[in-house]
């Protein structure tokens, strides 16, 4: 997730258990990659195997051989700084502007959206009616993992998964009744990120999605900030530790930030 960046004057000491970081490239601006990069190796590596197939299951064109990455990593065979390098590159070979060398920052939005795209058939989009149960299509559709939701009228990022169903301009057959119009997951995703720069959208700590009339949580694992040119981040394990890194600042390592439990909305707009 994406938000602005503010800076916090208090800074805790750095833990050498926390997640690892990035040291950023001040040859080849590298901030974007750094602050996506730390958030999803400490997801993959707290279940190295089942992230390793989460990620190939996405697409097979980055994110497989991104896991690949993170098991030299994990093994010790490879920075993962080489890692970000290596990726940057192939990024970089697709598409100069998008993801420019030097001192030229990419977006991290833009990186998101290329490394995690994937062109399956994995949700399903329905035109029904609430009233009569009346439905007029159901179909497999394609639904991405990335979402800018900054032009929603929403309050919260949890209340954004609420829009995936919206009112049609159509009338249903059977009652009259306005026809809506939703999109949903065959099944649960593994990752979303939400981007909303400049919003006044609340981060919530859990996302839930309605699959199959179920209710599906996703935890927050991470946020990615932004302000004069550089983006730096926070990183949530599973069980709510908060880590800030930023590749300047921090480096290699990560400092505890506090437990997301005791965190409001307006703690996380921080950095």
């Amino acid at each position: 997730m994406e938000n602005n960046k503010k800076v916090k004057n208090d800074i805790t000491t750095p833990s050498i258990s926390g997640p690892i970081g990035l040291k950023w490239d001040s040859k080849n601006y590298s901030c974007s990659y750094d602050s996506l990069l730390v958030i999803l190796y400490d997801i993959w590596k707290e279940n190295p195997d089942e992230w390793t197939e989460n990620f190939k299951s996405i697409n097979e064109t980055y994110m497989k051989n991104l896991a690949s990455g993170f098991k030299q990593v994990f093994e010790g065979n490879k920075s993962l700084e080489n890692v970000r390098n290596t990726h940057r590159q192939t990024l970089n070979n697709i598409s100069l502007e998008k993801f420019p060398m030097g001192k030229n920052n990419a977006s991290v939005a833009e990186l998101a959206f290329e490394l995690l795209k994937s062109n399956d058939e994995n949700a399903i989009s329905q035109i029904s009616c609430s009233q009569c149960d009346y439905t007029v299509i159901d179909y497999l559709d394609q639904l991405g993992y990335i979402f800018d939701i900054g032009n929603y009228k929403v309050s919260s990022t949890e209340k954004w998964s609420r829009k995936l169903k919206e009112p049609s301009t159509e009338r249903c057959n059977e009652c009259f009744s306005k026809l809506g119009y939703e999109l949903q997951y065959k099944e649960k995703p593994k990752l979303v990120i939400l981007e909303y720069p400049f919003s006044n959208i609340e981060t919530s700590h859990t996302l839930k999605l309605n699959i199959n009339g179920q209710i599906n949580i996703l935890s927050l694992r991470g946020i990615v900030y932004h302000g004069e040119n550089h983006f730096s981040s926070k990183i949530i394990s599973s069980e709510g530790k908060v880590w800030y890194h930023d590749g300047i600042e921090t480096g290699k390592i990560s400092i505890e930030d506090g437990n997301l439990l005791n965190m409001t909305s307006n703690d996380l707009k921080v950095c």
